[in-house]
Formats: structure tokens, C-alpha cells, sequence
């Protein structure tokens, strides 16, 4: 009878375990991942991007600690995340994850539970996708050409290169002017908002990858009055002829090569024949760390004559120490 009652305990703990093992496998098999995504869809080579995927219970019971698994180009690079799945549920799960590949073709495969059911079947996704040589982005100002005089309402063209950009945003002298959200990347700009002179545009282009990339700056100058143009450099003596009445805009690129930012004084001197001041005037600006920025005023001729220009670049008007070699020109006014 003992033996009997045994025999009977043995045979019903190995039911037990086989229909707990049954039921398990079971439980497994009733995973599976529809969906596999990236943002970008064509990352950068060695960039971050979003991944997100869904999995899925087809099953009738709740499964705890769901492991998914990422494969890219056959190596599992990803072994780590786990999740519950409620029975009959799908879970969406999304993270960052930096993708160190060349540029090229690639593959990425994610799994769940790829020990016990293998990273082969419709358990796993696949999604292919191709990554971005950095240097092959590229955003760039392409109208008008650079150093062009502007004036009225005038169009700035932009292109992007690469990666569809999000957004474009355009700045002029380090201001954000305008924003554009779809190509083509066309911006209006009112110069008649701005006083003549010249002025650096670029443009930076925003992406869905979270990146971003600035294009190269562009030297512009705004004229709305028909002005003469006088830039003016160390070591050098300008020519100009203008006539009376006529704006004359004077200017010169001022380089910050020191570890900080300076402080800038670009001070316009303007005399007559005689060596009488006719014009004196300045402006005072502060320039950034390693930025070259563009430096103005203008004068208005009221007579004809010979004019003789003197070009001072001081760090403030209190403490007059000179930045540069006094720059000089002439004009002729007639």
C-alpha cells in the first residue's frame, strides 16, 4: 500500500512538473515582436538614435521579466532590457542607443527571449537600414553668393544635404531672424528692418535625430541708400570716390584671437583738406572668443573735396588702448 502511494506521488510531481514546463513553453512561444523601428531612419555612423519596438502576448497568461535582445550585423549588442507582458497586451518599449557601424548597409534584429526561443522565426524583427557618412550632411546658404549687396526683401535660399532636416533656423549676426520647418528652406529677409552695413548670415539646421548642423558664415552687406562701400585694413590705403549727399559706409572685419571675449571700439574719423574734423563718430561692441565680426559707420558728405579717413580700433573709449594700427583711406567727393 505504501508502495503504491509512492509510485502514485512520483507520477503526479511529474505530471505536475511536465504540465508547469508545458505551460511555460507555452507561455514563451505566445511571444513575438511586430514592430521594430528606428529614428532616424538612416542614422549617422556612429550616432545615437531612438529604437522602439512592440511586444506582444498572443497568450492567456501574464509573463514576467520578457527579456529583448538586439542584434546588429550578428553581434548582440543589446542583452539587457527586460519587461512584463500582461496576457493579450502589447508593450511599446522605446530607448537610446548608439549604433557602431561604418557607413553602409546594415541589419538590426531584435529578439525576445532569443535563449529559449532562438533568434530565428516570427518571434524576432528585422529592420534594415543604411548609416550616414558624417560628412555627407551638409547645410549650406547657396543664394546669393557671398558678399553680394542686399536690399528690400531679399531671398535667402538654403539647401540640406544628407538628412531631412526638421527645421532650419537663420541668424544674422548671431540673432535668429526666421524659422522654416519644410523645404524648400526660402527665407525672406527685410533688410529695410536692419541700418546699411555689412552683416554675417548662416544658418542651422536641426534633425529628428537630435543633431543639429551650422553652415558656413556668409558675408553680406545691407544697402537700402545706395551707399559707397570703404573697407579699410591695417597696413593698407584705401581709395573711394563718392558724391554729396551720397551715404558712405565704412567698415572693417575685426578678429577676436584672444582666450575670451574683448571688448571693441571702432571709431571713424573724417577730415577735410584742411586737417578739420568733418565727421567723428563710433561704436562700441563686444566680440566672442575666436569670432571675426563686422564693424561699420557711415558718413554723409556734404561737400565736395578731398576727404582723408582714419580708422581707430580701441578696446573702450575710457580706456583708449589701441587694438590695431591706425586704418586709413581717401575719398573723393565730388
Amino acid at each position: 500500500m505504501n508502495k503504491v502511494s509512492l509510485l502514485f506521488a512520483a507520477l503526479s510531481l511529474l505530471l505536475s512538473l511536465y504540465t508547469s514546463f508545458g505551460q511555460a513553453y507555452a507561455m514563451h512561444t505566445d511571444i513575438l515582436i511586430p514592430v521594430l523601428q528606428m529614428e532616424p531612419e538612416s542614422p549617422i555612423a556612429g550616432g545615437q538614435v531612438i529604437l522602439t519596438t512592440v511586444l506582444t502576448n498572443k497568450g492567456n497568461v501574464d509573463i514576467s521579466e520578457v527579456q529583448l535582445s538586439f542584434n546588429l550585423d550578428g553581434v548582440w549588442i543589446i542583452d539587457d532590457v527586460h519587461v512584463d507582458l500582461p496576457a493579450r497586451r502589447s508593450v511599446k518599449i522605446s530607448l537610446s542607443a548608439v549604433i557602431p557601424v561604418p557607413p553602409g548597409e546594415h541589419q538590426l534584429k531584435a529578439c525576445p527571449q532569443r535563449n529559449s526561443l532562438g533568434d530565428d522565426g516570427h518571434h524576432c524583427q528585422i529592420l534594415d537600414f543604411v548609416a550616414i557618412e558624417q560628412s555627407t550632411i551638409v547645410v549650406a546658404i547657396i543664394s546669393p553668393k557671398e558678399e553680394e549687396v542686399l536690399s528690400g526683401n531679399a531671398i535667402i535660399r538654403v539647401v540640406a544635404f544628407g538628412q531631412d532636416p526638421e527645421k532650419v533656423e537663420l541668424y544674422l549676426q548671431h540673432e535668429l531672424v526666421d524659422t522654416d520647418n519644410q523645404p524648400p528652406f526660402d527665407f525672406t529677409l527685410d533688410t529695410t528692418r536692419y541700418e546699411d552695413g555689412p552683416y554675417r548670415i548662416y544658418v542651422t539646421a536641426y534633425y529628428d535625430s537630435g543633431g543639429a548642423r551650422v553652415s558656413s558664415i556668409k558675408k553680406y552687406f545691407i544697402d537700402n541708400a545706395g551707399s559707397v562701400l570703404l573697407t579699410v585694413m591695417p597696413g593698407q590705403l584705401q581709395e573711394a570716390e563718392a558724391k554729396v549727399g551720397q551715404s558712405v559706409l565704412i567698415e572693417s572685419d575685426v578678429t577676436n584671437s584672444q582666450p575670451f571675449k574683448i571688448a571693441t571700439t571702432f571709431i571713424v574719423l573724417v577730415k577735410e583738406s584742411n586737417g578739420f574734423t568733418e565727421f567723428l563718430s563710433w561704436r562700441e561692441d563686444g566680440i566672442p572668443v575666436g569670432e571675426t565680426f563686422p564693424m561699420s559707420q557711415s558718413w554723409i558728405p556734404e561737400s565736395r573735396g578731398k576727404y582723408t579717413v582714419e580708422v581707430f580700433l580701441w578696446d573702450t573709449i575710457e580706456n583708449s588702448v589701441p587694438l590695431s594700427e591706425v586704418m586709413k583711406a581717401s575719398i573723393i567727393v565730388s
